[in-house]
C-alpha cells in the first residue's frame, strides 16, 4: 500500500451518523476540534480487523501478549525504551490511567495527595484530579518559547505526584532532556510519583526533534520506580474508537493498584482493540510516516494563514493540534469567545478555556488539505470583518 498525499487527500464518507467530530455541529460546519483524524486508517489495521471479524467468534478474550510484545518492540526500536512486559497493565484508554493515578495518590498518600499539573493541558488532567478527590497544583507554562518555569522554586510540601503531558497537548511542545531532568530532580527531592501521558509520542513532525519517553531519562532503578507512563496507538494511527492503551508501571506495589482496578473497576480491552493495536505497532510505520508528511503540508498552510491574520501560533513540533492566540481579538468580540465566533462563521475549533487558556483556540489540522483550506478561508473572512 502506498501512503502518499493522494491517499490522505481522499476524503472519508461522512454519511454514517456515529462520528462525534462530524455530527456535533451539523453539516455546514467544518469540524477542526476533537482529536480525531479524517484519514482512512492504515490498510494493514483494517485487514487485521476484517480477518478477525470474519471468524465470527466474539467471546471473552484474554489480554493479548502478542499486542503487548509488539508495543514493547516498537518503543525499543524507535525510541530506545526498554520496557519489561511485566510492567504493562492494559487500559481501555489513557484517560482511565490518569484517573487511576489520581486515585492511587488519594488512597496511598492521603496526607500528601496534591498533584502538580502543567497548564494549559488536555482537560482530562484537571478533571481526573477533581473526580478522584486530589487537589491540583497548577504549574503555568509559557505560551511562547520555552514553556517550563523554574520548578525548583515550587513548594513541594503536601504534594505526592506530578502529571506530565509528553509531548504537550495543546502547546505541541516536545520536552527536551534538560526540561525532563528538572521535573525528575524536583520529584526526587520531594518524593513525588510522576505519571506521563505519552499518547502523542508518535506524532513528532520534524527532525531533528524527537520524543523522549520520560522513563528513558531515569538515572537509577529507584528513580524509574517512581515513574509511570501511559501509551496507546490511538492518536498516532487514528484508532481511538478501538479503545486500547497501556499503563507502564515498573514498581510492583504501584502496579498492583493499577492491576487491581483493571480487574475490578474498569472493563478489559475490547477484542478488536487488541487486534488493531498489534497491527498498528507491527505494520503501521509506513502509514505513520506518510501521515506526518501530510501534516507538515497542512501545518505550513496554517502557518501562512495565521501570519496573514497577525495572530501568534505556538510552535507546533508534535501532535496535529495547533494552539492559536486569539486574546488580541477579545476587545472586538465583546462577550463572545473566539471559539464561538469561529463557530458562528462555520468552523468548529476547541475553546482554549477548557485547557486553562481562555482566549485561545486549538485547531485540528489532521484533515484533507482542501477542507483545511476551506476552514481557513472562512476564519480569515470572519477576522477581516472585525474592527482591529
Amino acid at each position: 500500500m502506498t501512503y502518499d498525499f493522494e491517499f490522505f487527500d481522499t476524503p472519508l464518507s461522512r454519511e454514517r451518523g456515529d462520528s462525534i467530530k462530524w455530527t456535533q455541529f451539523g453539516p455546514d460546519v467544518v469540524p477542526l476540534w476533537i482529536a480525531d483524524m479524517d484519514f482512512r486508517s492504515c490498510q494493514e489495521i483494517t485487514e487485521a480487523l476484517t480477518r478477525r471479524a470474519q471468524e465470527g467468534c466474539f467471546g471473552y478474550s484474554r489480554d493479548s501478549r502478542a499486542a503487548i510484545d509488539a508495543m514493547v518492540a516498537y518503543h525499543r526500536e524507535h525510541y530506545g525504551w526498554e520496557i519489561d512486559p511485566d510492567w504493562v497493565v492494559p487500559q481501555p484508554g489513557v484517560v482511565t490511567s490518569l484517573n487511576l493515578f489520581c486515585k492511587l495518590l488519594h488512597e496511598m498518600r492521603p496526607e500528601r495527595s496534591d498533584v502538580f499539573i502543567n497548564e494549559p493541558v488536555y482537560h482530562h488532567f484537571m478533571s481526573a484530579a477533581v473526580l478522584q478527590h486530589v487537589r491540583e497544583r497548577k504549574v503555568s507554562l509559557s505560551m511562547h518559547g520555552a514553556p517550563l518555569p523554574d520548578v525548583s522554586k515550587l513548594d513541594g510540601r503536601g504534594a505526592g505526584g506530578w502529571m506530565l503531558c509528553n509531548p504537550q497537548n495543546p502547546l505541541g511542545h516536545l520536552w527536551d532532556a534538560k526540561e525532563l531532568r528538572q521535573i525528575l530532580d524536583f520529584a526526587e527531592a520531594h518524593g513525588l510519583l510522576v505519571a506521563s501521558d505519552e499518547i502523542h509520542g508518535g506524532l513528532v513532525l520534524d527532525e531533528p526533534y524527537t520524543y523522549l519517553p520520560l522513563m528513558t531519562q531515569a538515572r537509577s532503578d529507584a528513580e524509574r520506580n517512581r515513574l509511570m507512563a501511559f501509551v496507546a496507538p490511538s492518536k498516532t494511527w487514528n484508532v481511538p474508537g478501538l479503545g486500547c492503551a497501556f499503563a507502564i508501571v515498573p514498581d510492583p506495589v504501584l502496579r498492583e493498584h493499577f492491576t487491581r482496578n483493571y480487574d475490578q473497576l474498569i472493563p478489559p480491552i475490547n477484542l478488536f482493540g487488541w487486534i488493531g493495536a498489534e497491527a498498528a505497532y507491527r505494520f503501521g510505520e509506513p502509514w505513520r510516516l506518510g501521515m506526518l508528511a501530510y501534516l507538515r503540508r497542512n501545518r505550513a498552510l496554517l502557518q501562512k494563514a495565521v501570519a496573514d491574520w497577525g495572530l501568534p501560533l505556538c510552535d507546533l513540533r508534535a501532535t496535529y493540534l495547533a494552539f492559536l492566540d486569539c486574546t488580541s481579538l477579545l476587545p472586538a468580540l465583546g462577550t463572545e469567545s473566539p471559539r464561538d465566533f469561529f463557530l458562528r462563521h462555520g468552523v468548529a475549533v476547541h475553546d482554549g478555556a477548557i485547557f486553562g487558556a481562555p482566549g485561545w483556540v486549538r485547531i485540528n489540522i489532521a484533515t484533507q488539505t482542501a477542507l483545511l483550506r476551506t476552514a481557513l478561508e472562512r476564519m480569515g473572512n470572519a477576522l477581516a470583518g472585525l474592527p482591529r
